[in-house]
């Protein structure tokens, strides 16, 4: 069974993906993904030092995902050559390791779940959820990042309301972490 696992930023979809793994349950994380196609001397890191500049990438040939993610945050057309950039590379990646799995249950973990078209693959989808205010508190404090940073994050990922209109389990993620495991204890009790 493959599970499709979502939700916006901020969210808690790390702290899911964290509980399932310690259940022994296969996570393949799109955002871990995403860095592994941009280690150093990577094809996908070239491309983007050709596209956005030399300023991109650190002295030690890592990514500045942090100075790139101002940049594609507020600028939809930088975001839009990122994605075609990355877009295929991390497709393959998680198609090999979804075949690779050997779990009864593989959890795929991705932001754009849905926006990538990969909701039709899997045969359930969850979305981790918390309010707004909460999502953007927990942003600024783990990326030190201002809350209009966060807001322009926001911007270019689906709206929460368009997210939980599809049909899905919700895990809820607004209070503390033991109700959020067992949140997601009972959804795969439900499976």
């Amino acid at each position: 069974m493959l599970i499709g696992l979502t939700g916006g930023i901020g969210s808690g979809k790390s702290t899911v993906s964290g509980y399932l793994e310690k259940k022994g349950i296969t996570v393949v994380d799109a955002d871990k993904i995403s860095r592994l196609v941009v280690k150093p001397g990577s094809e996908a890191l070239g491309e983007i030092k050709d596209v956005f500049g030399a300023e991109y990438i650190l002295p030690d040939g890592n990514l500045d995902r942090k100075r790139l993610g101002r940049l594609v945050f507020s600028d939809k057309t930088a975001l839009w050559k990122l994605n075609y950039i990355m877009s295929n590379r991390i497709g393959m990646e998680i198609d090999r390791q979804i075949k690779a799995s050997e779990t009864e249950i593989t959890v795929l973990d991705a932001a754009t779940l849905i926006e990538s078209g990969y909701d039709a693959l899997v045969d359930v989808l969850w979305i981790v959820d918390a309010d707004d205010e909460v999502r953007i508190k927990r942003v600024m404090e783990r990326d030190s990042a201002s809350r209009q940073e966060v807001l322009d994050r926001m911007a270019n990922q689906m709206s929460r309301q368009e997210r939980l209109a599809r049909e899905c389990t919700v895990i809820d993620n607004s209070g503390t972490i033991e109700e959020t495991w067992a949140n997601v204890q009972r959804a795969l009790d439900e499976l």
